[in-house]
């Protein structure tokens, strides 16, 4: 099978604990896995073919998502409530999406979906966190409807593009569940920790995940994802957006232009 084909060099080793760090403390500040920013990160700093870049970083945000949310509990940020209905649906179109990986799409047009998704979420917060004003602080909707939507395409993007979720969650979770944004990114953290286990497995199973990067992504995330929540914390939710914003738009533009 694929993940025992290829091996890294120390060269490699160090490239990919460097990314580990990076979407470590992404995922930590931004409620993310970390599993979308690392892909076009370890195929064009990598090398490693598109699959093996697309699955590879999924299971490191199980760690990595555990860590962060240990900080945003101790102070209370996570809607539990919203995360058990989001889960309800996001797990079985887990399963779903990553099975359609397999039989009706090619890895490089699943890169082309990676890199507009990226391009699509990084230019609404960009423009909200730069051009449009802070939306006021309305009520939390906790809509069963609202949330299984939520969890639905959740579910099924993250498993087709084998990623935590955050990217899709977070934008569901401030504009439709009215959550404030670290409170968006906490509960996506907690989310992502339950929904990278059935993705990981259908992806390691189907031969996607790189066996050595894995381990070198599992190492590297949980203390930077701790660090990452750490500093989220302290900072305003309008810099969060921008940041978030920023950050994705930049990938998004780097990767399909590498394409």
């Amino acid at each position: 099978m694929q993940w025992y084909n290829l091996k890294l060099s120390m060269y490699e080793i160090l490239i990919t604990a460097l990314i580990g760090a990076f979407i470590g403390t992404s995922s930590g500040m931004l409620g993310l896995g970390g599993a979308l920013a690392a892909t076009p990160l370890l195929k064009i700093l990598v090398g490693l073919p598109p699959l093996l870049a697309l699955a590879s970083p999924l299971p490191s945000t199980l760690p990595s998502a555990i860590s962060g949310a240990f900080v945003y509990r101790k102070l209370g940020l996570i809607n539990y409530k919203l995360a058990k209905w989001v889960l309800v649906a996001a797990l079985p179109m887990n399963i779903v999406g990553t099975q359609l990986t397999k039989d009706y799409f090619s890895p490089s047009i699943l890169m082309y979906y990676t890199g507009a998704f990226i391009l699509f979420v990084g230019s609404t917060f960009f423009i909200r966190g730069w051009l449009l004003k802070e939306a006021p602080e309305e009520e939390v909707r906790h809509s069963v409807g609202w949330a299984l939507l939520t969890g639905t395409l959740t579910g099924l993007v993250s498993g087709i593009l084998a990623i935590g979720g955050g990217i899709v969650m977070i934008p569901l979770f401030i504009k439709i569940n009215k959550l404030r944004v670290k409170s968006a990114f906490a509960t996506s953290l907690f989310t992502i920790a339950v929904l990278a286990i059935p993705g990981s497995i259908g992806h390691f199973l189907l031969g996607h995940i790189h066996i050595p990067t894995m381990i070198v992504l599992m190492i590297m995330v949980v203390p930077f994802s701790y660090l990452g929540a750490s500093l989220a914390v302290r900072l305003r939710g309008k810099t969060l957006e921008r940041i978030f914003g920023t950050f994705m738009l930049i990938l998004a533009i780097y990767f399909i232009l590498t394409q």
